[in-house]
């Protein structure tokens, strides 16, 4: 450090020159996908440090932010406003802001409008840095009892009948495993598909993990199709259907019936029909 009255040197110059022209960091970082303390000692600490939080649901995210005792500015970036906010986030990036960037639960990108903020931080220099966490995509392979040595995510099936069936035959002699995000309004139609397409696929269905409605099943399409009934228009349900096993059949365990278990329940209930 220069002493009181004397000239600073070529380094101290250099190194002031660097602070002040300094830019931002673009933190992606993983939220929870159901339970608010699903969430990294780094998120917690990067989210109160950030100067903004770009959310693709803020009032989601300010619920989260409450729930931890956080105090920040939050910004929408959703799918309508792409084209304004990005310039905007890049110009506080640049002059030298550190933002969050988080999806409305798990990771962000994944089936969300977020790589086009990280692809354009890329592209400006900006550092990009990943706090990561959560994700339903894993958290749902991880509890299918799937092979998870290879897996294959399309985000959201096609919506009607014919493309759904064609879709899925497609399906008939992959051995990866494939997961999807589906509606719950669809979620029906979906299994009615398979049993015509896959019907002896074994499928598991998440739905709202981390919850006090998480409820997992595991068996055959057809089964599924008969036990499924109504879901909550506001559930959020990852299919996860196993890959083709060479030279099997149908397996065993599943055709008793579906297994089906809900953290409501006080413990693991097997249904059979």
């Amino acid at each position: 450090m220069a002493q009181e009255g004397s000239q600073p040197n070529d380094h101290d110059t250099r190194r002031r020159t660097i602070i002040s022209g300094s830019i931002g960091t673009l933190h992606v970082i993983s939220t929870p996908i159901g339970h608010p303390d699903d969430i990294t000692i780094r998120a917690l600490a990067t989210l109160r440090h950030v100067r903004i939080i770009a959310s693709e649901s803020p009032r989601v995210t300010q619920a989260l932010l409450a729930h931890h005792k956080i105090t920040a500015t939050v910004t929408s970036y959703g799918p309508i406003n792409l084209h304004e906010k990005i310039p905007l986030l890049l110009h506080r990036l640049m002059q030298g802001q550190d933002i969050a960037l988080v999806s409305d639960n798990g990771t962000p990108v994944i089936y969300d409008p977020g790589s086009r903020l990280v692809a354009a931080a890329h592209q400006a220099g900006i550092p990009v840095k990943a706090i990561p966490g959560p994700s339903t995509l894993t958290a749902a392979a991880a509890i299918s009892g799937f092979s998870g040595d290879a897996i294959i995510f399309e985000g959201h099936l096609p919506r009607t009948g014919s493309a759904l069936a064609q879709h899925l035959s497609r399906l008939q002699h992959e051995r990866h495993s494939f997961v999807f995000y589906v509606e719950p309004k669809t979620l029906a139609r979906l299994l009615n598909v398979l049993a015509q397409v896959l019907p002896a696929r074994q499928v598991a269905i998440a739905i709202d993990l981390t919850t006090s409605k998480e409820t997992m099943l595991r068996g055959m399409p057809s089964a599924l199709r008969d036990q499924i009934g109504l879901v909550a228009k506001d559930s959020a349900v990852t299919v996860v259907i196993e890959g083709k096993r060479m030279g099997s059949r149908a397996h065993k365990d599943t055709q008793k019936g579906p297994l089906r278990y809900s953290s409501s329940s006080s413990r693991r209930r097997i249904r059979t029909r």
